[in-house]
């Protein structure tokens, strides 16, 4: 299967080779199948012929060799593994008169009545009518034996020669590959801050301290500090930081982490444990420095690249994407143009399960490891930030919203769906096959509403009794703002919204009557 899929990948003489043969693209086969094909097909010196045979059907694949010594795939047709399928086959074969050689999988019982056809209508090939292990054919084209450095460079030496199916991975220009070492350097930093943070909470728990500074703030850094220099209890350093704070009118944050401190107000620490936390703490800080100074360096160089910063600013509108995220999606994919389809950038980019697939069977997999795992972490982290949002006012929001909440998805695969989601709008983008609007699905579904409503009523203007049923809702929300928190307005909202839907139905069935 794996020789097969090498020699299908050739496509560099394609073109020409359709511009000689007249092949139709809009045939499903390359070559028609007809007497007059028969000239047209002397152009090949040899035929490959792979046939992956399953219980009910048989796929066949047929690819040419050239005089230059350029494999191109010229065929590829579905035949039933039946007695009449395989009569079929094995005339459409008899086309090929040259040197050809056979190759199928020993597929359980099902390659047999095949392979017996084979013999049996081709008895003067039967030298090249090969059924193998598909461990083997698994294998790269290389003999078993001990692996040495010898014995990779006569591999290597080998496949040298099939220069049409090797592909060249992408080499950038030197400003590229600065750009990407320094995005690189502010992944490490980020990496060293939070293992750092860990070794922190750690120490904290050694001494019995289970309140959980945010260090990622600026009030968590400040407790912190005066906590391990000074050997009081953490009681005391929030009663001396809280009041510095409340003379300068920044207390209110810190105000809300009282009750929280309580339980663990008589803790101190020993003067070793202070110790070890005060350079843990001078290591976290550089490091947080350091990744800030990398993330500005990067967006700078970003900038001063014409082509990179055009992308940039255009990246900026898509919901859920921080500077760092764009940074890390521009400067791991490279050379965007080199994939031939979006499917295949979902897989680059890691967002897509792997595909197990044998005859009628198909299933789904884990995704895609073998790829950058900053890429593949940056667009799952947007997508997990999404879904953590309340508001649906964007197309991504709403498809986030619509994967969690009422497809009901488990939230790792709903955040794999709108990390896939997120890809393809970066391929449609960076093709420039469409230019991204955030509310552009919003907008379409809006517009057909309209439009069903103009077709069935013959007007776009509520009723009477909707719009004051809506000038009373905003009047007691406005008269009764002070009451309402976030739970209980969020509740008064989604009951004044089915509120309206039912208004605008009975406005309907009334018009219909």
């Amino acid at each position: 299967m794996r020789i097969q899929k090498a020699l299908n990948s050739v496509n560099n003489m394609t073109t020409l080779l359709k511009k000689k043969l007249s092949i139709s693209d809009s045939s499903p086969l390359l070559i028609p199948i007809n007497d007059d094909s028969h000239s047209e097909l002397e152009t090949f010196s040899e035929y490959g012929i792979g046939m992956n045979v399953h219980k009910d059907s048989i796929a066949l694949c047929v690819s040419g060799r050239l005089p230059t010594n350029d494999y191109v795939q010229i065929q590829e047709h579905n035949f039933k593994n039946t007695y009449v399928g395989v009569n079929e086959l094995c005339q459409f074969l008899k086309r090929f008169s040259k040197a050809t050689t056979f190759l199928m999988e020993c597929t359980g019982v099902y390659h047999v009545a095949l392979y017996r056809a084979l013999q049996e209508k081709f008895p003067h090939q039967i030298d090249i009518i090969i059924a193998m292990n598909p461990l083997l054919v698994h294998n790269r084209i290389e003999d078993l034996g001990s692996k040495t450095d010898r014995a990779d460079a006569r591999t290597l030496s080998s496949l040298a020669l099939y220069h049409s199916i090797l592909r060249p991975r992408y080499v950038g220009s030197v400003v590229f590959f600065a750009i990407r070492d320094l995005m690189r350097s502010y992944h490490r930093n980020t990496t060293q801050v939070t293992r750092l943070i860990n070794r922190i909470h750690r120490q904290l728990h050694l001494a019995n301290q289970k309140f959980k500074f945010d260090l990622n703030a600026e009030w968590g850094l400040h407790l912190l500090d005066q906590y391990i220099n000074q050997s009081w209890s953490l009681g005391a350093c929030y009663n001396h930081l809280f009041s510095d704070l409340k003379t300068k009118g920044k207390y209110r944050v810190l105000e809300k982490k009282q009750e929280e401190i309580v339980p663990h107000a008589e803790v101190i620490l020993a003067d070793t444990q202070r110790f070890i936390l005060q350079m843990d703490l001078l290591c976290l800080m550089s490091s947080q420095q350091s990744s800030a100074n990398f993330l500005h360096e990067t967006e700078r160089q970003v900038l001063l690249t014409p082509s990179l910063a055009k992308h940039y600013q255009h990246m900026r509108i898509i919901p859920g994407f921080s500077s760092a995220t764009i940074l890390t999606v521009l400067t791991k994919i490279g050379d965007y143009s080199r994939f031939r389809n979006a499917n295949i950038f979902c897989k680059f980019c890691g967002v897509v399960p792997n595909i197990q697939q044998s005859g009628n069977y198909s299933a789904k997999g884990h995704v895609n490891r073998f790829t950058n795992k900053h890429l593949r972490s940056a667009l799952s982290q947007a997508a997990a930030a999404v879904i953590g949002r309340s508001n649906k006012d964007t197309d991504i929001d709403a498809f986030a919203y619509k994967q969690r909440f009422l497809r009901h998805m488990p939230f790792k695969k709903a955040m794999l769906k709108v990390a896939q989601k997120y890809a393809r709008i970066l391929y449609g983008m960076f093709n420039e096959i469409r230019q991204y609007d955030p509310h552009f699905e919003i907008n379409r579904k809006k517009a057909k509403r309209l439009k069903v409503r103009l077709e069935k009523q013959n007007n776009l203007i509520e009723s009477v009794q909707t719009r004051a049923l809506k000038r009373n809702i905003s009047n007691f929300l406005v008269a009764n703002s002070e009451l309402l928190n976030s739970t209980s307005r969020y509740h008064l909202f989604t009951g004044f919204h089915r509120l309206i839907q039912k208004s605008r139905y009975r406005e309907k069935e009334d018009h219909t009557k």
